[in-house]
């Protein structure tokens, strides 16, 4: 699905393709890396960009990035609905959409897995490692008020005030000292997982990026891979991880210690085996909070009554949060934010799921239930979630 459109400002737009994001973005790297991968040639600008602030952010209804312009002036808005815009427009050097019933799946999963799963270890280890990373931070912070020209004494004051607001962000995210120990238990075992795996594979699949690594390299690059502690914890513990970070931002294969490797998937639909690791870890720390921000919204949606179809999800596009979600994460209690996207991109691991015939569905259930993670095969919530001109709505 995409949500690209056009504001009558834009429609006499003309030239390459505009990205507008910033390096120190997370979702900036997953649109970055995929274009690099696809050969689409394009020009990033930062969010201080004139043009991003007079008729980008007026069309997305908020202040958002990454935002891709298209030689034609549409504008399409969320990682996802980028990805799918290249995919469906034959731009695209190879399909980041498996073939294969089982990777398909697969590569959702680990899609939701990287993009929404390690949202919280990201964030950790950016704001609550403030002192380590904080001279790094106000540079890439301050990248677009310089480019805006404003003077030092100006950027530092409006450091302070942009970098306090998203450090404030850790308690709706569950991320108290109480609760520290088991976010960086649980992202440590996945890094091993990772790391084990991309010893002998270049990509989570085998020898072709899917949908899953642009999904990892969300929150492994800007935040993960780049900030100056998680960036070394990563290269100390998993220099494979690391790895796959600089290999996930060339434009070509950039594998070559894996000389034998072909820039394919398996043409018999099979999954390495050294990613049941990595599954395993998502039913242990992640499927317990998608249970619950399925049960915490269909709570929330009841209490609503009516809701009429393609109705925001909530009153103002910047709110991403509805409620919060209860659930436990490696034996401590975790209370955090729980928003619509995460089910939109569950929506698309159980409705690939759901289009498969019979034998292709045994295969996939059978793989997901050897992991602990069948329940995430159907697991659903009340209303479905859609995009409509860049922001979230109920079906």
């Amino acid at each position: 699905m995409s949500s690209a459109s056009a504001s009558p400002s834009d429609t006499s737009a003309s030239g390459p393709v505009i990205l507008w994001g910033a390096p120190v973005g997370l979702y900036t790297g997953k649109v970055r890396s995929y274009l690099r991968k696809q050969g689409i040639a394009y020009e990033e600008r930062l969010p201080s960009d004139p043009e991003f602030q007079r008729q980008v952010m007026p069309a997305v209804q908020r202040f958002i990035n990454p935002v891709v312009r298209l030689p034609d002036g549409q504008l399409v808005q969320d990682t996802t609905d980028i990805i799918d815009h290249f995919e469906h427009s034959g731009q695209a050097r190879f399909s980041v959409y498996p073939r294969g019933p089982l990777q398909r799946v697969v590569a959702l999963a680990m899609d939701l897995l990287g993009g929404e799963g390690l949202v919280r270890a990201a964030m950790h280890f950016r704001w609550s490692y403030r002192t380590q990373n904080e001279a790094f931070l106000r540079h890439e912070f301050g990248l677009s008020f310089r480019a805006a020209g404003l003077p030092q004494a100006a950027i530092d004051q409006q450091l302070d005030g942009f970098m306090g607001y998203l450090n404030a962000y850790l308690p709706k995210l569950g991320i108290t000292t109480q609760s520290t120990a088991a976010v960086e238990a649980s992202y440590y075992a996945l890094l091993a997982a990772l790391d084990a795996h991309f010893r002998v594979h270049p990509y989570v699949l085998g020898g072709l990026p899917t949908v899953a690594d642009f999904g990892f390299i969300a929150n492994l690059y800007a935040h993960l891979g780049r900030d100056p502690y998680p960036s070394m914890q990563m290269k100390l513990q998993a220099p494979s991880v690391y790895r796959f970070t600089e290999r996930m931002m060339a434009s070509d294969a950039d594998a070559p210690e894996f000389p034998h490797s072909r820039a394919a998937l398996p043409e018999d639909d099979t999954v390495p085996e050294t990613l049941g690791a990595v599954a395993r870890c998502m039913a242990q720390d992640f499927l317990p909070e998608l249970r619950a921000i399925v049960h915490s919204l269909d709570a929330g949606l009841a209490q609503q009554g009516d809701i009429a179809p393609l109705a925001p999800v909530s009153a103002k596009p910047s709110i991403r949060m509805l409620t919060s979600a209860e659930f436990s994460l490696r034996g401590t209690a975790m209370q955090s934010m729980a928003g619509p996207y995460t089910l939109y991109m569950l929506q698309r691991v159980t409705d690939a799921y759901a289009a498969l015939g019979g034998d292709d569905k045994q295969r996939v259930q059978a793989w997901f239930s050897a992991h602990g993670l069948q329940d995430l095969l159907t697991l659903r919530a009340r209303r479905r979630v859609a995009r409509r001109n860049h922001i979230e709505v109920w079906e």
